[in-house]
């Protein structure tokens, strides 16, 4: 093995990835859903404005296509490519690589969806799930630990 090629999945040595790369991994994987909002929001939403300023709101056929593209896109990028390579794009293109503590390997589309939803408890209570990384010394989130996983550089 050369020395830039990366470890192969089952070794135990990688180096954990950062906390800024899991945040720019999570808005490029957000970005494709954002775009498609706002094109739809700026094509077919009717504006509003409240208290809070002005925002768009979707209705109809268009906010039907953006849930369609919305449960999609999660379905595609995260549960069946984060399932089978442990990458979704976002962490494809920054580097890192989600993988079972114990086997070093992507934890498969079940394990995948369930961590997706478990990632609610890193909201719980202001976000301290999703900052944890930060200061834990494997930097694994409330989903990591719960789940036997670990972000790992790639």
């Amino acid at each position: 093995m050369s020395a830039s090629a990366p470890p192969p999945y089952g070794t135990p040595n990688r180096p954990y990835a950062s906390w800024i790369a899991r945040v720019g991994a999570l808005i490029i994987d957000s970005l494709p859903t954002g775009i498609v909002f706002t094109v739809l929001a700026a094509a077919f939403g009717e504006s509003q404005t409240s208290e809070n300023g002005f925002a768009f709101q979707l209705s109809g056929l268009p906010f039907l296509v953006y849930v369609v593209f919305a449960i999609g896109w999660f379905v595609f990028n995260w549960v069946i490519r984060q399932g089978s390579t442990g990458q979704t794009i976002g962490k494809k293109i920054v580097g890192i690589t989600v993988l079972g503590e114990s086997t070093h390997q992507p934890i498969g589309g079940g394990l995948t969806f369930a961590r997706q939803l478990v990632h609610v408890l890193d909201g719980l209570p202001c976000g301290l799930g999703y900052l944890w990384p930060l200061w834990d010394r494997e930097n694994r989130t409330f989903a990591d630990m719960i789940m036997s996983t670990r972000v790992f550089k790639a």
